[in-house]
């Protein structure tokens, strides 16, 4: 049986200097990672928005919802992108085992993979312990909420 056991980390991670020629580099696996799953959309307007979506997550916006997004890219379709990412039908477990998939050829060893990611919950109101004004990437905007960290 194996147990977990808490590390508290007190390094700070390097700056990041990528070039533009990186970031470059970094949209254009971006690109190829998204049409790996192109043929798990129900749709081909899924697919436009899903591929549009990914340069609006990169692009230097204040605020990374759909609106905002939509704006910065295309003049405005705001409810297609909305029909799409908020509204569209899925297919689940496909596009799960494809990102599976995705994830075990980039970061898959043997013994399995480790993973860290953040959960940031809105918590509305003052009852809760730890609520505290921050970034509720959830929301897009800075609202009261518990932020976390996953590790898997």
């Amino acid at each position: 049986m194996s147990v977990l056991a808490m590390i508290e980390i007190r390094e700070t991670p390097p700056l990041l200097a990528l070039t533009p020629e990186e970031v470059a580099a970094l949209a254009d696996e971006l690109v190829h990672d998204q049409a790996a799953f192109a043929e798990l959309y129900s749709r081909t307007a899924q697919a436009h928005w899903g591929y549009k979506s990914l340069p609006g997550l990169m692009r230097p916006i204040e605020r990374k919802s759909i609106e905002p997004m939509a704006w910065a890219l295309d003049g405005g379709d705001v409810q297609a992108m909305q029909q799409v990412i908020g509204q569209g039908q899925w297919q689940d477990a496909a596009l799960l085992r494809q990102h599976w998939a995705l994830a075990d050829e980039t970061l898959g060893e043997a013994d399995g993979v480790g993973r860290v990611d953040g959960s940031d919950v809105p918590k509305p109101g003052e009852p809760s312990v730890g609520v505290a004004r921050q970034w509720c990437g959830r929301w897009g905007k800075v609202a009261n909420g518990q932020a976390g960290v996953c590790v898997a």
